[in-house]
């Protein structure tokens, strides 16, 4: 068994203080982070001292540390399971349908996840494990808590976001308010971009107005303008899916407000954010200069063909990658 630090220099680091063990393996490997060197070989230290008990005592923490998301993830696959019970009735809509094989994406993620630190944790205890040097034990006691933590914490934020998703099934009333608050953000989005417009026109009614500054604030109007129709695309559909909802508890005579009213008004709402976007679009059309297309004009039409054909609901996180590939950088004032 080595008990130097695994790289064969014969300087054991076994029975030395862990000043001097870091001194050392700093010393042995230019480039060392001497704070993260500390931060493993403190996990293996006894009284300050670096020790193969303190190994032991490390890899029994760790086999404990790394058995709780595995238990957490075995609590979010039931939850997940009741969920699927209780969407069974309107799986068919789109709404619920995707929100279902998120869930399940992040539930095989964090499985595959936990199945990895456990084969890190054979690894660990297993012969290759014994033999390996102190530090590198460390080290990898260090990365293999740390990731079983992240994984617990996915794990547990998975099964609150599955209780939400159940009270989400089972409540018209919390549709509706979730549906108005995403009705909120596109308010929110067009009076931010309002702003921009009006900055625009104002900084065009200069003199010497075509600068590049002014022509990447119209550019970056024009793609959150886009950003904004397909939010408004995916929050119609969102609605159309809860109409059908409402339609089949009321002819099951489902106890609970109402919420037809609620998704009538917020259909109106969503009527006049189509006109404000429908006016912005044409705004900014009418301000377009020739020097502010030719210099931006690529990015636009890059994310157009992007975003081109995408259909609610919408993989956010795609649009948004594409958003921040093609936007312009602007100057912001504070």
């Amino acid at each position: 068994m080595h008990t130097d630090d695994g790289r064969g220099t014969g300087e054991s680091i076994e029975g030395r203080s862990v000043d001097d063990a870091v001194t050392a393996i700093v010393r042995r490997e230019d480039g060392r982070d001497p704070e993260a060197v500390r931060a493993a070989l403190e996990r293996v230290a006894t009284d300050g001292v670096v020790t193969r008990e303190g190994v032991e005592a490390a890899l029994a923490h760790a086999s404990k540390v790394v058995s709780t998301p595995e238990t957490r993830v075995e609590m979010a696959a039931i939850a997940l399971g009741d969920a699927r019970d209780a969407a069974e009735p309107v799986t068919d809509l789109d709404s619920v349908g995707t929100r279902l094989d998120a869930f399940e994406a992040r539930l095989a993620s964090v499985e595959d996840r936990t199945a990895e630190l456990g084969d890190r944790l054979d690894t660990l205890v297993g012969p290759d494990g014994a033999d390996a040097g102190l530090y590198e034990t460390a080290a990898e006691i260090r990365r293999l808590t740390g990731d079983a933590t992240r994984a617990q914490r996915a794990a547990d934020q998975l099964k609150l976001d599955l209780e939400s998703f159940q009270r989400w099934l089972s409540t018209p009333s919390v549709r509706v308010r979730e549906l108005e608050t995403d009705v909120e953000t596109i308010e929110a989005t067009l009076d931010d971009l309002s702003a921009a417009v009006d900055d625009v026109g104002s900084a065009s009614a200069e003199a010497g107005a075509d600068s590049t500054p002014d022509g990447a604030v119209w550019a970056d109007a024009t793609l959150r303008t886009r950003v904004a129709e397909l939010l408004l695309a995916d929050v119609r559909a969102e609605l159309a899916d809860l109409r059908a909802w409402a339609d089949l508890e009321a002819g099951d005579d489902a106890p609970g407000p109402a919420p037809e009213t609620d998704l009538d008004d917020l259909g109106d709402r969503l009527d006049r954010t189509d006109g404000r976007l429908t006016d912005l679009r044409g705004r900014l059309d009418g301000l377009a200069r020739e020097s502010w297309s030719d210099r931006f004009g690529d990015r636009l039409d890059a994310f157009e063909d992007a975003t081109e054909g995408l259909e609610p609901p919408l993989d956010w996180a795609g649009v948004e990658a594409a958003f921040d590939e093609h936007r312009p950088a602007v100057e912001r004032t504070a």
